[in-house]
């Protein structure tokens, strides 16, 4: 990931923001526990909507209207996330 400084001192990021990836390529990202957890959750209606790594391990963010959870590369379930999704 390539960040730069402009003049108001914040950095601009050159990142995966730039291109989105299709649900596949979400999906291949998932450990094999979090498809698991994932397909329970997908029966209640939450949708996958993408997959943060870093380095071996990953979180999977879905959603269900306003309510996120996310999987943790275990498998485990997190109804209550302290993560803010960007509008």
């Amino acid at each position: 990931m390539q960040a730069s400084t402009n003049h108001g001192g914040q950095r601009e990021r050159n990142d995966r923001r730039s291109s989105k990836l299709s649900n596949t390529e979400h999906w291949d990202r998932l450990s094999t526990a979090q498809r698991f957890a994932y397909y329970t959750l997908s029966k209640l209606g939450y949708q996958l909507l993408f997959v943060r790594r870093q380095g071996d391990l990953s979180l999977a963010i879905t959603r269900l209207g306003v309510d996120v959870a996310t999987i943790d590369n275990w498998g485990e379930v997190d109804f209550t996330p302290k993560i803010s999704l960007r509008q």
